[in-house]
């Protein structure tokens, strides 16, 4: 029951969350985290919640490192000439999961891969304005300092 309930509880964070990036991005790995936490052996509410803090908190830094409108919370990482917003996002995410999931590698890969490619097809189709850089130095940043 109280896993029901912490899984509630960051499904509507991840539904609320005001992140600048597209919000898709944050609730695909809001989404991803989730997943990742309920593979037997299943994360204990107690440990998701560190996970949950240490995968947002890298994802706050990565995209602010970008925008520079708020305080980091923990790394001011310079961002490279037109970055991409959703794409830090994805990185700083998806490397703290391998991180603390490392079983689950080979799976995020593909996660990973998957939403890049979305960043880069909607670039190429005029979605998002000029072709994002893709490199995922800034988020790397991030997640490695957190």
């Amino acid at each position: 029951m109280k896993i029901a309930k912490l899984l509630l509880v960051f499904a509507v964070l991840a539904n609320t969350t005001t992140a600048t990036p597209r919000p898709d991005v944050i609730r695909d790995w809001n989404q991803n985290m989730l997943d990742a936490a309920l593979v037997p052996p299943a994360t204990s509410p107690i440990v998701m919640s560190r996970v949950a803090a240490i995968v947002q908190v890298a994802v706050f830094d990565a995209v602010n490192s970008i925008e520079r409108r708020y305080t980091p919370v923990h790394v001011v990482a310079a961002a490279p000439r037109g970055a991409s917003i959703r794409a830090a996002a994805v990185q700083a995410a998806y490397g703290t999961l391998v991180v603390l999931y490392p079983a689950q590698h080979n799976s995020l890969d593909a996660k990973r891969a998957a939403s890049l490619a979305e960043i880069a097809s909607d670039a190429a189709a005029g979605k998002s304005g000029v072709l994002p850089r893709l490199d995922s130095c800034l988020g790397r940043a991030c997640n490695s300092a957190i």
